[in-house]
């Protein structure tokens, strides 16, 4: 009397590759408990009905079975043993990062500018933050672009962060926003005829809601200039006098503000200059 064997072995292979292998994958059969097999390596069902099994293969998200599923069906012989090959590849995972704003000051905006790696740039909060996803893990630059009245105050607008493999890095900027600066407005006053030889004195005015003190030029049309300065904004007076014949006829008197941060403001009016 002869007997003949009627279980069999199943025995899962792998083979990887990539930039980032984890130190093991997990494989079932018929949906059973999960065992650890080597990322190049083999693990064997034994003792198995001789018949149709379902092996499944589950590799971390960042690798791929590049020869087929996940899930492959084998029909185990009597006596024998069946072998299932994966091949897998396995890449660096992605990160992510996230620019964070902190704003203070007299005049914040709405929202700023922020771009990564010279790409399009993405609304932020002044206060709040972005995330940009799916980063390769290396070395990225990140750009906050704010309006000319604001300033970065905890470093420069460009800066270089390492994206982590399946984490987050954050950049931080501390930001602070000041009322812009407005140019003076000036007003020359109205046209006028001066005596030729006669001291001629006249007024200026101008306003503006930044803080002084301003510098004013006036030049009186004929070649010369005064110069001063004002504590406050308003009205202000001062005194040229018209010499020589060949100044008779038509001058423009151009007065010119200059407030304490640079900005300027100007304003003309014409003096028809004529014989006493």
């Amino acid at each position: 009397m002869s007997c003949s064997a009627t279980t069999g072995n199943l025995t899962a292979q792998t083979s990887t590759s990539g930039s980032s292998v984890p130190s093991s994958y997990t494989v079932a059969l018929d949906g059973g408990a999960g065992q650890s097999i080597a990322t190049s390596g083999s693990f064997t069902f034994t003792n198995l009905a001789a018949t149709n099994h379902t092996v499944v293969l589950t590799v971390p998200s960042n690798c791929s079975i590049t020869n087929g599923g996940a899930s492959r069906s084998a029909t185990v012989p009597s006596g024998g043993t069946v072998t299932v090959s994966y091949t897998v590849n396995c890449t660096t995972p992605p990160g992510n990062l996230t620019a964070q704003t902190s704003t203070t000051g007299s005049s914040v905006p709405s929202s700023y500018t922020v771009a990564v790696d010279g790409g399009a740039g993405q609304t932020i909060a002044t206060s709040g933050s972005f995330t940009f996803t799916n980063l390769a893990a290396t070395n990225h630059t990140v750009v906050l672009t704010v309006p000319s009245n604001c300033s970065i105050t905890n470093g420069s607008a460009s800066r270089s962060a390492t994206v982590p493999s399946g984490g987050t890095v954050t950049v931080s900027y501390t930001v602070n926003c000041i009322t812009p600066n407005s140019a003076p407005v000036v007003n020359a006053g109205s046209d006028q005829t001066v005596l030729l030889g006669v001291l001629y004195s006249t007024s200026f005015s101008f306003s503006d809601p930044d803080n002084g003190p301003w510098n004013y030029t006036i030049d009186w049309g004929d070649g010369s200039t005064s110069t001063g300065s004002r504590p406050s904004a308003g009205s202000f007076s001062a005194s040229h006098t018209y010499l020589g014949l060949s100044i008779l006829g038509t001058r423009t008197i151009r007065v010119t503000i200059t407030d304490s941060r640079g900005a300027s403001g100007s304003d003309t009016k014409n003096v028809t200059i004529v014989l006493l």
